[in-house]
């Protein structure tokens, strides 16, 4: 069972990671198109601009939920630091509390997310021929993402915990 959570999580993991990097490449590629249509051929592309913005926005939030799993988003390195100096026990606590306030903060994403997504979903984008809900969707399956992400963490700080091996919490 351990084995086919471990198989998922890498299965979900290279999935995110080759969807944002494409998205990303997209992205940069109809920024380049718009830049060249505009300046060089002097006939700006009606669509580009909306279509750029909305991958960036899809591949910023997918590489959000992978920050959250790899554990490298916004941290203070004074404070990590700091923890670092106390108990082993403390440690794991302590990034248990901030992992349980990251969470609540996804979740906070994600039911927001759900309700714009319902409410937009019938909306047409400007340009782009697509529904403003696919945009919210971005938020919401990121938000599931990093949920997910969080809920392996505090298992794992859990366990952690129980062990009180000392050293730094990983």
């Amino acid at each position: 069972m351990q084995n086919l959570y471990k198989k998922m999580m890498a299965g979900v993991t290279f999935i995110i990671e080759h969807v944002a990097t494409i998205l990303f490449i997209l992205f940069f590629i109809v920024v380049i198109l718009q830049v060249f249509f505009r300046f060089v051929l002097n006939m700006p592309l009606t669509w580009s601009e909306e279509a750029s913005r909305y991958l960036n926005l899809w591949s910023v939030l997918l590489g959000a939920a992978l920050a959250v799993k790899y554990k490298d988003h916004l941290r203070v390195d004074l404070i990590d630091n700091l923890v670092k100096k106390w108990p082993y026990r403390a440690q794991v606590g302590f990034y248990m509390f901030t992992t349980v306030i990251s969470a609540l903060v996804a979740l906070s994403f994600l039911t927001g997310s759900i309700k714009m997504t319902i409410d937009r979903w019938h909306i047409p984008l400007t340009m782009v021929p697509i529904s403003q809900g696919v945009l919210y969707l971005a938020l919401f399956v990121s938000s599931l993402l990093m949920l997910w992400f969080f809920g392996h963490q505090l298992v794992r700080y859990i366990l952690d915990f129980r062990k009180n091996e000392g050293g730094d919490v990983k």
